[in-house]
Order: structure tokens, then C-alpha cells, then sequence
């Protein structure tokens, strides 16, 4: 199977456990719930172990903004680039409820690598 960087929900690991205590084997569980044969190991192994079927909970801050108020920001700078990043944000904090600072607005510029660029002035 291909890799999919999803999270299995808590009713199919649930059912992935209720066939388990069945009896059921892991590569008829695995074809049951359309997973591969490792993930449901994995589940299975965890559950012994650790006695759980929940994620634990996440570390760090979540991110403050969503993948589409990100792409505004670029898309703002990929037809303007010689627009500062006070500006940016002044007209980010206008149209969306969140409010950022310029160093946001750097900060997802430097991820998608639009970093340290100026139109030069003729």
C-alpha cells in the first residue's frame, strides 16, 4: 500500500482490537479495514503495551495559521514581491479574525523559501 499520512480514526482501531480478541489474524484484519498488515501489527502491539487506542496528546504550540491563510501570504508576495512585510500583515490582519505580526509573515515566507528577496528598483 501506498503511504498515507493520515491518522486512523478511533472506531477502526477499535475494530481492528475487536477482531483481535477474536482470533482473527493480522493479514485478515488488515484486509477487513483496508490497511497494511504492519499498521494493523503496530496498533495491535501498542494495545498490549500500552493498553491504549487514543493518540497521545501532541507537543508544542499548534500552528496559528491554517494552509490557507499561509497561501494568502504567498500568494500576496509571489505577485508583489517588493511589498515589506509590515504591509503583508497590516492587510492580513484587515481580512482574516487572526491578527500576525511582520515576523509571522517572514517566518512562512523563509519556510517556502521566498526569503531574502527585493525586486530591485531600476
Amino acid at each position: 500500500m501506498a503511504h498515507s499520512h493520515k491518522e486512523t480514526t478511533i472506531s477502526i482501531r477499535k475494530l481492528i482490537i475487536f477482531h483481535h480478541s477474536r482470533g482473527k489474524s493480522v493479514r485478515n484484519i488488515a484486509e477487513l479495514v483496508n490497511l497494511s498488515h504492519s499498521t494493523v501489527q503496530y496498533m495491535i502491539k501498542r494495545f498490549k503495551e500500552e493498553n491504549r487506542i487514543e493518540n497521545k496528546a501532541r507537543k508544542g504550540l499548534p500552528a496559528k495559521l491554517p494552509k490557507r491563510e499561509k497561501r494568502f501570504i504567498i500568494r500576496k508576495f509571489v505577485k508583489k514581491p517588493h511589498l515589506s512585510a509590515l504591509k503583508v500583515s497590516a492587510e492580513f490582519n484587515e481580512k482574516f479574525s487572526t491578527s500576525i505580526s511582520p515576523g509571522t509573515v517572514r517566518r512562512v515566507l523563509r519556510v517556502t523559501g521566498l526569503n531574502r528577496r527585493s525586486v530591485r528598483s531600476c
